[in-house]
């Protein structure tokens, strides 16, 4: 049975259009429904319930994500790198049941061929949010339909040294949700339950070499996946929120 807040939640509401391109695109925006159910979430799994409390009584805007290599953050805060050059993109993280999913990209793409990632990419001229984005992506990548789909927030943004302002979206999806990956982008679509990918202690820090230079990641393993960069950098910075709001409660 859905559980439903019972002071209301606010909803995305999914409206098709079409831009000059013909494109169809998903437009998102607020609607209060104090009847609009959500994904059940597993009474025993205190993350979950964690994470819904977190975005209940945290206010935006939310703490910009930092990287775990010092040089990097100086970087994108230099004038090296103006705000206003900036490319804007967004990413799904999709919860279903007690696991958070993620994709094995492809070996033949030119960005990240081959590295765990959430579905997500560049937003688009008709996007009309962070939140569209990633839904306009998910439903590209990983076959999600976006009517699927319950967003419960959005984070602070990650600012990239390869110039983009990525937006995390967190969404959760009821546990029969289909899921059919794109074999153009995704090789796998796996999970990782909560309990690890949302605890800190999960994660490692590892000194690696990228574009000739030594740079400190977060990372772990799972199954066999090595989950690092961006990826792990972006569940840790939630991890770290879910475990300091819940401290200071």
């Amino acid at each position: 049975m859905p559980t439903v807040d019972p002071v209301g939640i606010f909803h995305w509401s999914l409206l098709a259009i079409s831009c000059s391109t013909d494109t169809r695109v998903y437009v998102a925006k607020f609607v209060y429904n104090p009847c609009m159910p959500i994904p059940a979430t597993p009474h025993n799994e205190p993350i979950l319930q964690k994470l819904l409390r977190y975005f209940e009584q945290q206010s935006l805007p939310r703490k910009a994500i930092l990287h775990p290599d010092r040089d990097i953050n100086r970087l994108i805060n230099s004038a090296e790198l103006p705000a206003a050059n900036f490319r804007n993109a967004a990413v799904l993280i999709p919860i279903r049941d007690v696991n958070v999913i993620l994709t094995l990209r492809t070996e033949h793409l030119s960005s990240h061929p081959g590295q765990v990632s959430f579905p997500g990419g560049t937003t688009d001229a008709c996007d009309a949010s962070p939140v569209a984005t990633a839904l306009r992506e998910s439903e590209e990548e990983i076959g999600l339909c976006a009517e699927s789909v319950q967003i419960i927030g959005q984070l602070g943004n990650l600012l990239m040294p390869s110039g983009y302002c990525v937006t995390p979206v967190v969404g959760l999806l009821a546990a029969d949700t289909l899921l059919i990956p794109s074999p153009r982008e995704v090789a796998h679509i796996f999970t990782v339950p909560v309990s690890i990918a949302l605890n800190t202690a999960s994660y490692q820090r590892t000194r690696v070499m990228l574009q000739d230079s030594e740079r400190e990641i977060l990372e772990f393993h799972h199954e066999g996946y090595r989950i690092w960069g961006a990826t792990a950098t972006i569940l840790y910075h939630l991890a770290l929120e879910l475990e300091t709001a819940d401290n200071s409660t």
